[in-house]
């Protein structure tokens, strides 16, 4: 085996697991709360207008079609249907409203420990290369989780302690499983930044394109705003 393309190949594959769970970690939140920060509070608007709007058709359905029942049955039969046909959301509702106030302590935490951002990565990188189960057999799991909450809550203690922990048990990993590993790597890096939250990233960049999702959602909200007021006339 050349040792010396054996020890390139796994730093490129090391550099290469630091950038995906860097991606995961670090970029997606901080992305998506820079997201949410703009949009966020006019996404919930929007969802609430589609709910509410759902809420006056049931109403209208069953006015329409129970014509005649008792006052006390047809109000049983429209809270029942709005809890049913409405469930869906309220949960996404309450889930946008949590990820809003979590993307805020996300940003918080940015700012906070802004001057540490390079000595975090530095250290995580560190830790990946003595310790990542894709390239040691660990005795406990746990080694990984606490290196992954270090990284997460900007505790550069802990990850110099991890950094220093000696784990002798390394993966036989061959040059063709590296020379493999590296490639589904690589692409699975190259995958992911073109999805959601990663994408937005040069948007979030770009004053011109806030200015023109704000006004988009805005729009939309409008022309909810519009058919409620139709459905709701129809119902007076």
């Amino acid at each position: 085996m050349n040792v010396n393309e054996y020890n390139n190949l796994l730093n490129k594959y090391i550099k290469l697991l630091f950038e995906k769970n860097k991606l995961i970690m670090r970029d997606a939140p901080y992305i998506e709360s820079r997201y949410l920060f703009h949009f966020g509070d006019l996404m919930v608007e929007e969802l609430k207008h589609n709910k509410y709007i759902k809420e006056l058709r049931i109403k209208q359905n069953i006015y329409e079609n129970y014509f005649g029942l008792k006052r006390e049955k047809e109000i049983k039969n429209i809270q029942h249907e709005i809890k049913k046909q409405t469930g869906i959301l309220s949960k996404q509702i309450c889930e946008l409203e949590v990820k809003c106030e979590t993307s805020k302590e996300v940003l918080s935490l940015r700012e906070k420990y802004k001057d540490k951002k390079d000595l975090l990565d530095s250290l995580f990188f560190d830790v990946i290369s003595v310790m990542h189960p894709s390239i040691y057999s660990l005795k406990r799991d746990s080694l990984w989780e606490r290196a992954k909450n270090a990284y997460l809550n900007y505790d550069d203690a802990t990850l110099m302690l991890l950094r220093n922990l000696k784990i002798n048990k390394r993966k036989d990993l061959n040059i063709t499983d590296l020379k493999n590993d590296i490639f589904l790597l690589q692409n699975e890096i190259i995958c992911m930044k073109r999805r959601y939250p990663y994408y937005l990233e040069n948007n979030l960049s770009s004053a011109e394109w806030i200015e023109s999702y704000n006004k988009e959602i805005n729009t939309r909200i409008k022309k909810l705003q519009v058919k409620e007021k139709e459905i709701f006339e129809k119902l007076v």
